[in-house]
């Protein structure tokens, strides 16, 4: 047996994986609809197994809900669980800012000034939502990998996806885009300077802004 062939359904459930999320990212999977594994195989292209287990994944993230013998139905974020998301990640990246000012003469900008250029420049560059989160997302990413602590990069890793959903629903809102840069801007100043009390001022100003953005959003579609 060759090494291809014990690597390939790993790559298919990534491909399955990365093609559903697309789906829901982009509205094509809406909520209150329920859909068959067999379909969303059939249209991948991909046979059922690697489709299952893609499905799993996005399960256990909490994306979607799996109905036995029925399909899936894309979940809604409800307003107590973007509140948790959020409470988690103020008391990940407050604790990472901490970390990063106690050793700012140890710590190495350059690649968070990176992510945050090419933040700032899919501005310009992309006119759409999904690729301007993925650069915020590589931006919050790098910022706790400075903190050196391979377990926060994980935890704020095994809610990426549900982090990036909530996260453009935030980013509709008219102006918020331009005011998330400025945000990181502000933040990654601060750091550098090892000015620890308003760097922590500054990411929870970030993170409560977002959140507003988010129930506000929520609120028109109620």
């Amino acid at each position: 047996m060759r090494l291809s062939e014990l690597t390939k359904p790993d790559s298919l459930t990534k491909i399955a994986y990365d093609a559903i999320y697309g789906c829901i990212l982009s509205g094509q999977l809406t909520v209150d609809v329920v859909y068959k594994e067999k379909n969303i195989a059939e249209n991948l292209g991909i046979s059922r197994t690697p489709v299952r287990e893609a499905l799993l994944g996005l399960s256990s993230q909490g994306l979607i809900t799996l109905l036995p013998r029925k399909g899936l139905v894309v979940n809604k974020f409800t307003r107590q669980g973007v509140e948790e998301v959020f409470e988690l990640r103020e008391a990940i990246e407050v604790a990472t800012i901490k970390k990063i000012c106690q050793n700012n003469a140890l710590s190495d900008f350059s690649h968070l000034g990176h992510c945050l250029r090419q933040h700032k420049e899919s501005l310009n560059s992309y006119s759409d939502l999904i690729s301007f989160m993925n650069f915020d997302r590589e931006f919050h990413v790098a910022l706790c990998q400075l903190a050196g602590n391979g377990l926060i990069v994980d935890i704020m890793s095994s809610i990426r996806d549900k982090i990036h959903l909530i996260g453009m629903q935030a980013l509709s809102m008219e102006g918020r885009m331009y005011d998330v840069i400025q945000e990181h801007e502000k933040i990654v100043e601060a750091l550098i300077a090892g000015r620890e009390a308003e760097a922590v001022e500054l990411v929870t100003y970030h993170l409560k802004c977002s959140e507003s953005s988010v129930k506000n959003q929520m609120s028109k579609e109620e």
